[in-house]
């Protein structure tokens, strides 16, 4: 089933009569590695129907979806980017739900909670999750009522939909939606934070490190090292030149070479090799992501956040 089926599919799901459960994920590090625990939460009968309809009301309004990169803006309303789980952390929390019993794998206590790092809403029904949504657990998140925010009384190890000024919150938002093997993401930025994904970014600017030293690509690559170190500005764009590749490409990179030659672009090359400057360092990048393009229309060249490809 391709990416769009799965979004075509899902907005035509009834999901009405789906069974509602609640879960907390719960993060520690072993060897800068994340593990997560994951337990149920008890929840009243009245406030399924208002932890469902958060996901429906996301379903409802997503009328589109592109495909999620490092460099993609934020996704409008109506727009949602997919990626597929298992390329996420997303994977390993559901390998644990499904191993888990919703009525025996329940936390029991209120520092349980207060220890969460997100919470997951489930639809199942008799063969198993439906639909699932995410959402990151904000740092300051207290047992005390937000605007724009559900509040929930957790009493009796349960929780209650009540109003009161002492209640745990859950937003009436999530960050993405689970469906298939594939995410649709609603907000890059809580999706980033939520699932790691700066550490993913490191570990892709270490690998490229590797192969561009292997490659003889720069004749200075500490330069390059030292500006990006753990900015995330910079390490998206080696994420992103990372999943490009066309810096393994050397038809690309003799054009490279001869355009910018042509268009005094003022990158060097030494032997082949990209002199890396502090003057030129954003340039380089920039040329590596494909992200400088040029106007047929108005015969100018630009320097673009993002590229799309026409199909």
């Amino acid at each position: 089933m391709t990416n769009q089926e799965k979004f075509n599919e899902l907005k035509g799901l009834d999901l009405s009569e789906s069974f509602v459960s609640l879960a907390i994920v719960k993060e520690y590090k072993k060897k800068r590695v994340s593990h997560y625990n994951i337990e149920y939460v008890e929840i009243e009968e009245e406030l399924t129907a208002r932890l469902r309809n958060i996901l429906l009301n996301r379903v409802a309004k997503a009328s589109s979806f592109e495909e999620y990169s490092f460099d993609c803006p934020e996704p409008e309303e109506d727009l949602v980017r997919s990626i597929p789980y298992e390329s996420t952390d997303f994977y390993k929390i559901m390998e644990s739900i499904v191993n888990l019993n919703p009525e025996e794998d329940k936390i029991n206590s209120l520092e349980d909670l207060i220890k969460a790092k997100s919470y997951i809403i489930l639809l199942s029904n008799i063969n198993g999750i439906q639909l699932a949504g995410f959402k990151s657990i904000p740092e300051n998140w207290k047992l005390k009522k937000s605007k724009g925010l559900i509040p929930l009384l957790f009493d009796n190890n349960t929780f209650k939909n009540l109003e009161t000024d002492n209640v745990f919150s859950i937003s009436s938002t999530v960050d993405f939606l689970y469906y298939k093997e594939l995410l649709f993401i609603l907000s890059k930025r809580a999706f980033e934070q939520g699932l790691n994904f700066r550490e993913g970014m490191i570990a892709k600017a270490n690998t490229l490190y590797e192969e561009a030293e292997d490659l003889k690509l720069f004749i200075n690559i500490d330069i390059l090292k030292n500006r990006v170190g753990n900015n995330q500005r910079y390490l998206r764009k080696l994420a992103t030149i990372k999943n490009l590749g066309y810096y393994k490409d050397q038809n690309y990179l003799t054009k490279f070479k001869i355009v910018n030659d042509a268009k005094n672009w003022g990158i060097n090359f030494v032997n082949g090799q990209i002199e890396i400057t502090d003057e030129t360092l954003d340039d380089v990048l920039t040329v590596l992501q494909n992200k400088r393009l040029h106007s047929e229309l108005s015969e100018e060249d630009f320097d673009v956040e993002s590229v799309k490809k026409l199909k």
